[in-house]
């Protein structure tokens, strides 16, 4: 029989059906993740909020380290492994990753940790943050090994709770802990650690849950394991476009709170914030298609990816240009809804969409490289 005929496209209306589960999911992550940025910006006035964001992206352009694209790197040998049936590969591969990704986080955590007092005296000028860029670093390894669990979750198709690990479980847990209580710089970051543990420890057993066992009645033929080094050479082309994202998240609010005040990073972190929901539309379209790329590119199935990368931009731009238009019209109310003094950040916030703007016509292109084989190019 041939292969492809075994794995027929998917239809329209089950294409759609899974856009919108995963949207679905993503939307979750509208309530969650703002109401963390809500509590943040209405518990902390904008000066203390610039300081959380500073050490907040230490934390994010850290982590981003410890996870050096081992997860998406799961993704893709997962969602290969299960398109041959080859669960026992599956299996083999989640292991490697999840060791991997162990490795590198506490080594991330370790140094970041020791650095602390240097960073926070010397590059931003506040030894009071040595304890919250401290704190901040014990969350690096939960925060690492839950999105390492949440790409072994997408390699198994289970979108859906992959989402919920890398998006918005841990700033739900966040909010129902912070909206109880006073709020300071230091408590915010110890209550950041205790949602990221419960978070892992919640995708782990999703994940024992989720992986499926061999059957030994249709085994298949045994495909050769990528070896260390291959593994980790994809980890890293993979990376490689996920840092930019890590970079241009993270760096703004170092930068600012090296230069300018911290009224400054609060006010930019807060446009930032506004400007990343259309960032949520570009991931939950990525979240979508790569698992099916790389199970097409599993299968040699050409017109599969190209369907899949079609339909990806199509939805994204469909869904998108309208909450751009809203977002680019109304900056000042918008960004005043999160506090006074936040309205300062409306031009930047402008700009920020014109950004995401770019990021939406190439919707899944990253994914679509990085599922199916040339990461040399993706490197490039």
């Amino acid at each position: 029989m041939n292969e492809r005929a075994s794995h027929p496209p998917s239809t329209l209306r089950s294409t759609l059906a899974s856009v919108a589960s995963t949207l679905g999911t993503r939307a979750i992550d509208l309530p969650s993740r703002y109401g963390f940025h809500l509590l943040v910006a209405a518990k902390l006035d904008v000066i203390a909020a610039g300081a959380f964001y500073i050490v907040f992206g230490v934390l994010t352009l850290v982590a981003g380290a410890g996870r050096l694209g081992f997860d998406r790197a799961m993704t893709r040998e997962v969602a290969q492994a299960i398109a041959r049936e080859d669960f026992a590969g599956a299996r083999a591969v989640i292991a490697r990753g999840l060791a991997c990704v162990g490795g590198c986080a506490v080594l991330a955590a370790a140094l970041l940790a020791l650095a602390a007092p240097l960073l926070a005296r010397e590059l931003f000028g506040d030894a009071a943050l040595t304890t919250p860029i401290q704190l901040s670093a014990i969350t690096i390894v939960p925060l690492c090994l839950s999105a390492a669990a949440a790409g072994a979750l997408a390699g198994l198709q289970r979108v859906g709770l992959s989402q919920m690990i890398y998006s918005w479980a841990w700033p739900a847990l966040f909010c129902i802990v912070a909206i109880w209580g006073e709020l300071t710089l230091q408590s915010a970051f110890q209550v950041m650690l205790c949602a990221v543990t419960l978070t892992a420890a919640l995708s782990f057993g999703l994940l024992t849950w989720a992986v499926p066992r061999a059957d030994k009645r249709a085994a298949p033929a045994p495909t050769p394991a990528l070896s260390l080094r291959q593994f980790t050479a994809l980890s890293l082309s993979l990376f490689s476009t996920e840092i930019v994202q890590v970079l241009v998240a993270a760096l703004p609010a170092l930068v600012l709170g090296v230069v300018a005040t911290k009224a400054d990073v609060g006010a930019y972190a807060m446009a930032w914030r506004l400007a990343l929901a259309l960032n949520l539309l570009v991931v939950a379209m990525a979240a979508f298609a790569s698992p099916r790329f790389a199970a097409a590119a599993a299968r040699d199935d050409s017109e599969a990816l190209q369907r899949t990368a079609t339909q990806s931009l199509a939805i994204t731009l469909a869904l998108g240009v309208a909450p751009l238009a809203a977002l680019a019209i109304g900056a000042p109310f918008w960004l005043g809804l999160f506090g006074e003094g936040f309205a300062s950040g409306a031009t930047a916030l402008r700009i920020l969409l014109a950004g995401q703007a770019i990021l939406m016509l190439a919707a899944c292109t990253p994914e679509l490289l990085g599922m199916t084989g040339p990461e040399r190019p993706l490197l490039r």
